[in-house]
C-alpha cells in the first residue's frame, strides 16, 4: 500500500495528521516527522490533538500547534493515523469521514484490527517513525526534512528502548547513525524522555512496585496504579508510562503486567476504566494476550484497554493468561 500512500500524498493538498490515543513518542514523533515532509513537499498539514501530551514529550513540538477539534465544513484530501494498531485507539473527537477523506493507518504492529482505508504497515520496523523514513526516500527528498530529524529518532529510541529491545536490527542502528548526522542531539533526546524525573514520579514508583504479585508460579509479575494511588503521590497519568517494565525485570518472569485505572471523561460525565500493559522478557508473545482482551501491540509490547474495574481487569487477564501459558512450557518452549 505504499504505492498508493505515496500517491495521495504528491495529488493531495491538505492532509490531516493524527496520533492514537493518549500519544507516546513513537506515535507524536512519526506524527511530527511525517507533517514537515508534507510541508515539505509543499503540502498543508495539520496535527489532530485532542488529548494533553506528556510533559516529556513537549519538546518535540517546536512551536508545532495542533488542533483539538476540526471545524464541520473542513475537508481534507486524506486524513493519516500513526502508530495505531486497533480501532480502541482512535483518538477522541475523530472527525467522520466526509470531513477526514480516506484515512491512511502508518504502522508496524504485528498484531493489529482492521483499521485504515489504506495501511502502510512494515511490521520489520522496529517503530513507526522508520516507516515514516522509508515513505520520505520513496517521495526521492535528498534529506531528512527540517524538523523531521529530532521526532524521527525520538520515536525510534523510545520504541527500542534506548535500541536496547529485540526489535533494534542493523537497519535501526544505522537509521539512527543517520538521523545523528542529520543534526539530533541524542543526549537532549534521552534527557527529555528517560531522564527527566519529577519526584512526583519516584513516589508513584515506589507506590507501584509496593503492589508487586508473583503469579503463575512466578511467570507473570503483576503491578498495579489506582486514582488513589496517583492522588497521595502528588502524580499524573502521564508519570505512569513505561512502569510496566519494572514488572518485566522480575527474575524468572516471563510477563510483566500492569494494571492502570484509567478516567474516561465524556458527555455523559466520568468514569472508571482499566488498562493493561504487557511486557515480554523473553519468548512469550503478549500480542496474543493482548489480542483476546481487544487490544493489540507487538511480540514484547503490548496493551488494551476494558470498560471494567480494575479487579474485574485482572480476573480477565488471568484468565487469559492461564490459557497462553497452559500452551508453554516454563522455559517458552512450546
Amino acid at each position: 500500500m505504499i504505492d498508493k500512500a505515496l500517491e495521495i500524498m504528491r495529488q493531495g493538498t491538505r492532509f490531516l495528521v493524527a496520533c492514537h490515543r493518549r500519544p507516546d513518542a513513537d506515535s507524536l514523533g512519526s506524527a511530527l516527522g511525517l507533517i514537515r515532509t508534507l510541508r515539505a513537499i509543499g503540502k498543508e498539514a495539520t496535527l489532530f490533538m485532542p488529548e494533553s501530551i506528556p510533559d516529556s514529550l513537549l519538546f518535540l513540538l517546536e512551536g508545532e500547534k495542533g488542533v483539538a477539534e476540526v471545524d464541520a465544513d473542513a475537508r481534507f484530501d486524506a486524513t493519516f493515523v500513526m502508530d495505531i494498531a486497533a480501532k480502541a485507539l482512535i483518538p477522541p473527537r475523530f472527525p467522520d469521514s466526509e470531513i477526514t477523506g480516506p484515512v491512511v493507518v502508518i504502522d508496524h504492529h504485528h498484531a493489529h484490527d482492521d483499521v485504515g482505508d489504506i495501511v502502510v504497515r512494515d511490521t520489520s520496523a522496529a517503530a513507526t517513525g522508520e516507516v515514516v523514513v522509508r515513505l520520505i526516500d520513496a517521495l526521492g527528498l535528498e534529506s531528512i526534512p527540517a524538523g523531521a530529524a529530532t521526532p524521527i529518532y525520538a520515536a525510534i529510541v523510545s520504541d527500542t528502548g534506548g535500541f536496547r529491545y529485540s526489535t533494534t536490527s542493523p537497519a535501526t542502528l544505522r537509521l539512527g547513525a543517520r538521523l545523528l548526522d542529520e543534526g539530533v542531539d541524542p543526549w537532549q533526546v534521552a534527557q527529555q524522555l528517560f531522564e527527566s524525573w519529577e519526584p512526583a514520579r519516584l513516589r508513584l514508583l515506589s507506590a507501584i512496585l509496593a503492589t508487586y504479585e508473583s503469579a503463575f508460579d512466578g511467570r507473570v509479575a503483576i503491578m498495579r496504579v489506582t486514582r488513589e494511588m496517583l492522588a497521595i503521590c502528588g502524580a499524573n497519568d502521564d508519570m505512569v508510562e513505561g512502569m510496566v517494565n519494572y514488572a518485566r525485570r522480575v527474575q524468572g518472569a516471563e510477563i510483566g503486567a500492569l494494571l492502570w485505572e484509567w478516567e474516561v471523561r465524556d458527555d455523559a460525565g466520568s468514569h472508571i476504566e482499566t488498562k493493561i500493559s504487557l511486557r515480554s522478557s523473553g519468548s512469550a508473545d503478549v500480542s496474543v494476550i493482548a489480542a483476546a482482551l481487544n487490544g493489540g501491540g507487538h511480540r514484547a509490547a503490548a496493551a488494551t484497554q476494558l470498560r471494567v474495574s480494575i479487579d474485574e481487569g485482572e480476573k480477565l487477564l488471568h484468565a487469559e493468561l492461564a490459557k497462553y501459558l497452559a500452551h508453554r512450557s516454563p522455559a517458552g518452549d512450546a
